[in-house]
């Protein structure tokens, strides 16, 4: 786009940032041009066989609609250590010699992360006006009737929380009715098998992302139900979260490697997963099978999950990573695909069994919380060396150790390439407001 003439000192700041834009367009376009092969491999699929949409329940939630009709149209294209810890199994050599393997990952776990970051970079340069203009602010195919529609709307599930109500829940039917994934005889409560209790916690106001999750559940034949997050933009005073008993850690004010004050995006985050939490307790579901809506299911998905939690038969957990972004290195390798995992990021993919979900709610954690990937971390008594995070012993008093996490490696679920800048809480948007500066 040509550059306004401006006069003078303005003119030449406009040409130098400009130029400035210029060498990292180039920058990012050679890093392009050498994943010519990756970027082939991560074109994402168009748009999903018309039966998706045939195959949703009636009576249900209009936004889902919405997330087909808004953008029918569009065509999806993606392009693409650690501190002390307990005793491990040998790492094998040729993991250790990989130059990007610092925490001695398995090399399938590290080829995964590297593939999808450099996607990501591909996706940058490809979009690096909308990217530096915070074009992602809001879903570009929402009117502003729509979006305050939805704000409204989100605005008053706030104050129904923790309940899973019949409104801000919906079925959608792409696979068997009654689905194990698991293939033994035995129950899937001794194996973890989340079965047909598949959730995906889906923004009301990014249908993008909705969107993106229904394809990949059509794809692998999965049936899930559907659930409106709790939006933390919607908190309009502090006061609101009092009221509702959701605190968070006294003090907080993020860490070393995320300094910055607790977000409403955070916020919501946290409330919304600990709704499928009491929904789960209220309900007596074994096992549950919690997904973001940025997620991307690797190949052969529903088979792989299987397998890989007979691996899993007879330890103790109850909670199993299925996605994941480790920061130290794994504690213990227990299968050829389940590991005790070190600290760890990322919720977009895991099982939580009922007894977990029982520990959560009778601890009270939304008494307080913190951001949920570090929550759940220092639930599970990792990062006390302080390596990662060096607020975890000042957390600690308020987070008692509940949780016996596993993790599936490599991750079966990843973040979609992109959808980090569709985030409340991945980026910081020009709407983020921090709880801090909320009116009491």
């Amino acid at each position: 786009m040509p550059i306004q003439r401006a006069p003078g000192k303005e003119h030449k700041r406009a040409c130098d940032a400009e130029a400035d834009r210029g060498r990292l367009k180039k920058a990012l376009y050679d890093k392009e041009q050498q994943s010519t092969a990756l970027q082939k491999s991560l074109v994402l699929a168009k748009d999903p066989d018309v039966r998706v949409r045939n195959q949703m329940r009636p009576g249900t939630w209009p936004f889902l609609a919405l997330a087909f009709a808004a953008l029918a149209s569009l065509r999806w294209r993606a392009f693409c250590g650690g501190g002390p810890s307990a005793a491990r199994a040998p790492i094998p050599r040729h993991a250790v010699e990989m130059s990007d393997n610092l925490l001695g990952l398995d090399e399938e776990t590290v080829a995964l992360h590297k593939k999808y970051h450099e996607a990501t970079i591909t996706y940058t340069a490809m979009n690096i006006d909308w990217a530096q203009d915070k074009g992602y602010e809001n879903d570009g195919h929402l009117s502003a009737e729509e979006q305050a529609a939805i704000a409204s709307a989100a605005r008053a599930r706030l104050f129904r929380w923790p309940e899973l109500d019949a409104q801000d829940l919906h079925e959608v039917s792409f696979g068997p009715e009654r689905r194990r994934f698991c293939s033994s005889a035995d129950s899937p409560e001794a194996l973890g098998d989340p079965g047909q209790n598949v959730f995906v916690i889906s923004q009301m106001r990014r249908p993008s992302r909705l969107r993106h999750a229904l394809h990949e559940l059509y794809r692998e034949g999965i049936s899930a139900k559907i659930v409106d997050a709790v939006d933390g933009d919607g908190f309009r005073f502090q006061d609101e979260m009092e009221r509702l008993g959701i605190l968070p850690v006294p003090g907080y004010d993020g860490h070393k490697n995320h300094g910055i004050h607790l977000t409403t995006g955070e916020v919501g985050c946290f409330m919304s997963h600990f709704t499928i939490w009491h929904h789960m307790v209220k309900h007596q579901i074994p096992a549950a099978l919690i997904l973001e809506d940025d997620f991307d299911l690797q190949p052969d998905f529903a088979t792989k999950l299987g397998e890989y939690l007979e691996e899993a038969r007879g330890y103790d957990w109850n909670l199993m990573y299925v996605g994941r972004s480790p920061t130290e290195a794994d504690w213990t390798r227990l299968s050829a695909h389940v590991v005790e995992p070190g600290y760890t990021l990322w919720t977009v993919g895991y099982i939580l069994r009922l007894e977990g979900a029982k520990a959560l709610l009778d601890a009270q954690v939304e008494r307080a919380f913190l951001p949920l990937d570090d929550f759940f971390s220092v639930a599970a008594g990792r990062g006390m060396d302080c390596f990662y995070n060096d607020k975890v012993l000042e957390w600690k008093p308020h987070v008692p150790v509940l949780l016996r996490p596993f993790a599936l490696t490599p991750p079966l679920v990843m973040p979609y390439v992109g959808s980090m800048f569709l985030s409340d809480t991945a980026k910081v948007r020009n709407a983020t407001r921090y709880v801090q500066d909320l009116p009491p």
